[in-house]
């Protein structure tokens, strides 16, 4: 019930925070909430500190996965630029 209540409470967080007027370098800090709900996901839901070695590994490959399709899915918000453009070069 502990772990539910701080998942609410995490998933709260992240969602105030994407309401927040963050400038461009602060952007990633939006995503340590879901970082923290996978933990508690991982260490309370799945008790994976309790499987087999197979478990753990698995666990870490998902990890592994995981931070990848963040990365990517990450780029291309935090990298996207606004290029003005005069207006004569628009005729």
């Amino acid at each position: 019930m502990v772990a539910w209540g701080l998942l609410l409470v995490l998933l709260a967080a992240e969602f105030g925070a994407s309401f927040l007027p963050l400038a461009r370098s602060a952007r990633p800090c939006v995503l340590i909430p879901a970082v923290f709900m996978v933990v508690v996901v991982g260490t309370a839901f799945m008790q994976v500190k309790l499987g087999p070695t197979v478990v753990r590994l698995f666990a870490v490959a998902a990890l592994l996965w995981l931070s990848i399709l963040l990365g990517l899915g990450s780029l291309d918000p935090m990298t996207r630029t606004n290029y003005s453009v005069r207006a004569e070069n628009l005729r």
